[in-house]
Protein backbone atom coordinates (compact mmCIF):
# COMPACT_ATOMS: atom_id res chain seq x y z
CA UNK A 1 0.00 0.00 0.00
CA UNK A 2 1.22 3.36 -0.91
CA UNK A 3 0.57 6.76 1.53
CA UNK A 4 -2.95 7.70 1.08
CA UNK A 5 -2.89 11.45 2.37
CA UNK A 6 -6.42 12.56 1.42
CA UNK A 7 -9.41 11.32 3.32
CA UNK A 8 -10.30 10.37 7.00
CA UNK A 9 -8.61 8.76 8.44
CA UNK A 10 -5.15 8.78 6.59
CA UNK A 11 -3.13 6.16 6.19
CA UNK A 12 0.53 6.42 6.32
CA UNK A 13 2.83 3.48 5.80
CA UNK A 14 5.99 5.58 4.44
CA UNK A 15 7.88 8.41 5.69
CA UNK A 16 6.33 11.91 4.71
CA UNK A 17 5.12 15.24 5.80
CA UNK A 18 1.52 14.13 6.18
CA UNK A 19 -0.05 17.54 7.77
CA UNK A 20 0.78 20.83 6.54
CA UNK A 21 -1.66 23.20 7.40
CA UNK A 22 -3.76 23.89 10.67
CA UNK A 23 -5.94 20.42 11.12
CA UNK A 24 -7.56 19.08 13.91
CA UNK A 25 -6.80 15.45 15.01
CA UNK A 26 -9.07 13.17 17.15
CA UNK A 27 -6.95 9.70 16.97
CA UNK A 28 -3.46 8.37 15.88
CA UNK A 29 -2.75 4.72 15.80
CA UNK A 30 0.20 2.56 14.29
CA UNK A 31 -1.72 -0.73 13.01
CA UNK A 32 -0.16 -3.96 11.83
CA UNK A 33 -2.63 -3.97 8.91
CA UNK A 34 -0.28 -6.81 7.12
CA UNK A 35 0.73 -8.67 10.46
CA UNK A 36 4.27 -7.73 9.61
CA UNK A 37 5.50 -5.40 12.62
CA UNK A 38 8.45 -7.33 14.50
CA UNK A 39 10.27 -7.20 17.89
CA UNK A 40 12.40 -3.53 17.63
CA UNK A 41 10.46 -2.21 14.74
CA UNK A 42 10.04 1.71 15.58
CA UNK A 43 7.78 4.49 15.01
CA UNK A 44 9.06 8.18 14.81
CA UNK A 45 6.96 11.19 14.23
CA UNK A 46 7.28 14.75 15.02
CA UNK A 47 4.05 16.54 15.52
CA UNK A 48 4.28 20.69 15.89
CA UNK A 49 8.10 20.52 16.33
CA UNK A 50 7.98 17.84 19.07
CA UNK A 51 9.25 14.23 18.02
CA UNK A 52 7.37 10.96 19.46
CA UNK A 53 9.42 7.33 19.92
CA UNK A 54 7.44 3.98 19.90
CA UNK A 55 9.49 1.17 19.68
CA UNK A 56 7.46 -2.53 19.60
CA UNK A 57 8.94 -4.81 21.75
CA UNK A 58 7.54 -8.57 21.39
CA UNK A 59 8.17 -11.78 23.02
CA UNK A 60 6.51 -13.57 20.09
CA UNK A 61 6.98 -12.04 16.52
CA UNK A 62 3.47 -11.75 15.58
CA UNK A 63 0.71 -8.96 16.77
CA UNK A 64 -1.48 -9.88 13.79
CA UNK A 65 -3.86 -7.09 12.76
CA UNK A 66 -4.39 -5.07 15.94
CA UNK A 67 -3.37 -1.19 16.92
CA UNK A 68 0.29 -1.24 18.64
CA UNK A 69 0.36 2.14 19.54
CA UNK A 70 -2.59 4.82 19.93
CA UNK A 71 -2.95 8.59 21.05
CA UNK A 72 -6.57 9.56 21.22
CA UNK A 73 -7.51 13.70 21.60
CA UNK A 74 -11.09 13.32 22.94
CA UNK A 75 -11.51 16.89 22.11
CA UNK A 76 -9.45 17.22 19.35
CA UNK A 77 -5.53 18.53 18.99
CA UNK A 78 -4.73 21.20 16.87
CA UNK A 79 -1.54 20.20 14.35
CA UNK A 80 0.43 22.50 12.30
CA UNK A 81 2.52 19.71 11.05
CA UNK A 82 2.95 16.40 11.37
CA UNK A 83 5.27 14.63 10.11
CA UNK A 84 6.83 10.63 9.92
CA UNK A 85 10.09 10.48 9.70
CA UNK A 86 10.38 6.16 10.55
CA UNK A 87 8.00 3.67 10.59
CA UNK A 88 9.56 0.13 10.08
CA UNK A 89 6.26 -1.75 9.17
CA UNK A 90 2.20 -1.44 9.59
CA UNK A 91 -0.04 1.82 8.72
CA UNK A 92 -0.27 4.66 10.58
CA UNK A 93 -3.49 6.04 10.74
CA UNK A 94 -4.43 9.79 11.31
CA UNK A 95 -7.97 10.38 12.18
CA UNK A 96 -8.80 14.19 11.36
CA UNK A 97 -12.17 16.00 11.99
Amino acid sequence: MANLLTGNPLFVDTAATVISTPTRVQMIQWIDDAADIADDDDLNITINQTTIAAKIALTANEVGNVAVWTMTYPLGLMVNNLVVTTIDHGTLLVFIE
